[in-house]
């Protein structure tokens, strides 16, 4: 049967055949054998294939499942509905009996304002002054400059939300099967949080648990957040702080440092940030696609009809592959 769906091939440069994307192989988990297949579509889906149940070793979020066995498909999908707040809605599908669960949906909230004083300006400055240089180990020149003419502190909350929701798949959705197939649609975020959404899961070094994907996405929100003056709105500096004050904190900032360096410093990916911020686009070229998944709706009702649009190129993939394991 053929579908249609949308999704971006990728043209542009980068070794290995005109894909910017890498191809890593790793050993699977020494505790539980589950092995990790991710795929990178920048303009598209972050697709995961689990193969096992995971284990807290290699899934840190891990829960004693209720029930076990047998595949699923999660899908997380940002949308927008009648033009209020962005939201982060995830299903959870049985892939054998077709039964769904829709799992709690994560609202990016508004970043929190006060009215800009002496103090905040010389707490923001402070700020940069210490993370700036963090951030200019990681990112080129060219990459900091895209990021920071498109960053608003809107964006570090809608990383906030894709991490949330990322948590809540690892912790109850993936443990329950045998198979797990988790695909994070980034097509429908903003460009700059998609762009880091897609760099950080190619750029994927194995140093820590692919399941610890959101706590990175947290750490990039943060650190940028913090070198582009939004250090006072950062809502992840300020639930891990209570108050940002002009004296960075020592154990914080070391928190960022190394914590944005796991996202974002291996580039053998092709991958920049830059890059993606100028080809990413709100409206993406449609293909035709074979695959066994039932034609869907131009514009599908309700999460499950979501899940079905976003995930019905999941057989066919994005345009490369890399491997990871924990």
């Amino acid at each position: 049967m053929t579908v249609t769906y949308r999704r971006a091939a990728d043209r542009t440069g980068g070794s290995g055949g005109g894909s910017p994307n890498a191809q890593f192989g790793l050993d699977p988990c020494p505790s539980c054998d589950t092995r990790y297949d991710v795929r990178v579509d920048p303009r598209e889906a972050v697709v995961i294939r689990v193969s096992g149940r995971t284990c807290r070793e290699c899934n840190p979020h891990w829960r004693p499942p209720e029930t076990s066995g047998g595949r699923r498909r999660v899908t997380i999908v940002p949308t927008q509905p009648s033009g209020g707040p962005l939201r982060i809605e995830t299903v959870s599908e049985n892939v054998q009996d077709k039964s769904a669960t829709c799992l709690p949906a994560r609202v990016a909230d508004a970043p929190h304002r006060d009215e800009e004083t002496e103090a905040s300006e010389r707490t923001n400055a402070a700020w940069q002054r210490t993370v700036g240089p963090i951030v200019s180990t990681v990112l080129t020149e060219a990459d900091r400059d895209a990021v920071e003419r498109a960053w608003r502190p809107e964006h570090c909350e809608t990383l906030e939300a894709v991490a949330e929701a990322l948590d809540e798949a690892w912790a109850t959705a993936v443990p329950m099967a045998d198979e797990t197939t988790v695909a994070l649609r980034v097509a429908g975020l903003p460009a700059v949080t998609a762009g880091l959404v897609a760099t950080v899961a190619a750029r994927w070094t194995g140093r820590e648990p692919i399941a610890l994907t959101g706590e990175l996405l947290r750490f990039t929100g943060a650190a940028i957040c913090a070198e582009t003056r939004n250090a006072v709105t950062c809502g992840r500096l300020r639930h891990e702080l209570g108050t940002v004050t002009d004296v960075p904190d020592e154990g914080m900032v070391g928190l960022l440092e190394t914590g944005f360096a796991r996202a974002l410093t291996a580039t053998t990916s092709g991958i920049t940030v830059g890059d993606l911020l100028g080809r990413l686009d709100a409206q993406p070229e449609r293909v035709r696609v074979q695959d066994g998944v039932e034609e869907v709706a131009e514009a599908p009702a309700g999460p499950i009809g979501l899940s079905l649009a976003a995930t019905a190129g999941v057989v066919d993939g994005p345009s490369s592959t890399a491997i990871f394991g924990a």
